[in-house]
């Protein structure tokens, strides 16, 4: 397991789907349960486990924890990840869990169906949510200053105002006539 500092740590496949089938054979309570995906800070080269874990997780689940599985939280996803889904997910999701993911793009908005407190959230996951707080188009694939144009400072003149010192009788004659 590697660990980048500010994003998630970058683990095996198969190493992430045996520590979720042993966390929910050891420690999960009776009753329906809801499973949170942190998709936070997630490349698609390394630390991306991809539909087929996700498949391979839920379809080496027992069939009563299927059953009892409610909801798949989806937290941060990107857009590639909406659209994989959308398009790959109901060939190779089996049995349901297809229908059972809910996409959640910010923190504030997990909080309406899980209790504050009731999970853990580490840090690189709340960094990233104050992050797309202020980027919400990120959320959609969208970078609307990916120079950071907008934090330059603003220059006292403008070297492409010369149409302002001519007057719209000037401007029109010179489209019309030059």
């Amino acid at each position: 397991m590697n660990a980048r500092a500010g994003a998630a740590p970058v683990i095996g496949g198969d190493r992430l789907k045996k520590y979720v089938l042993h966390k929910l054979r050891t420690e999960l309570p009776e009753g329906p349960f809801c499973l949170l995906y942190m998709h936070s800070t997630v490349q698609s080269d390394d630390n991306n486990p991809g539909m087929s874990i996700l498949r391979g997780v839920y379809e080496d689940l027992p069939p009563e924890y299927k059953e009892r599985l409610q909801i798949l939280y989806f937290l941060h996803p990107g857009l590639r990840s909406r659209l994989a889904i959308a398009t790959l997910g109901r060939l190779f999701l089996s049995g349901g869990l297809y229908w059972k993911i809910k996409y959640v793009s910010r923190l504030e908005y997990l909080w309406g169906d899980i209790r504050k407190g009731e999970v853990e959230i580490p840090d690189f996951v709340i960094d990233h949510d104050k992050i797309l707080e202020h980027r919400p188009l990120t959320d959609y694939g969208i970078e609307p200053d990916p120079l950071h144009l907008a934090d330059m400072p603003a220059v006292g003149y403008s070297l492409g105002r010369y149409e302002d010192k001519w007057s719209p009788e000037d401007r029109w004659y010179s489209r019309n006539y030059m």
